[in-house]
């Protein structure tokens, strides 16, 4: 069974969400996957292991090597990975959820 996953919210510029002048609060899963495909690793002092640098692959031949990358790093936080795939577009898709 997925565990939910409660954080302080963060918008698309990653700046922490506030209405009526407290923390937004919410499931957060998909924005703790989103921070570790766009950090690169050293990027969190407290735990600078973590993070798959996705700008580093722009360009690569071989993006099995991404995919393997947030595989890894999804597993590491805690994630059961069911599966990780680009789209027809080169979108990166997940189907991963906290245990």
């Amino acid at each position: 069974m997925a565990r939910q996953m409660i954080d302080i919210c963060l918008d698309d510029s990653e700046d922490v969400t506030i209405q009526h002048g407290d923390f937004v609060v919410d499931e957060s899963t998909a924005q703790h996957q989103r921070q570790l495909i766009l950090n690169n690793k050293g990027d969190f002092k407290q735990n600078p292991t973590i993070g798959v640098g996705v700008f580093e692959y722009y360009d690569d031949e071989h993006m099995r090597d991404l995919i393997r990358a947030v595989s890894i790093e999804f597993s590491r936080d805690g994630m059961d990975v069911q599966s990780i795939r680009l789209d027809a577009d080169g979108v990166l898709k997940s189907n991963a959820f906290y245990k």
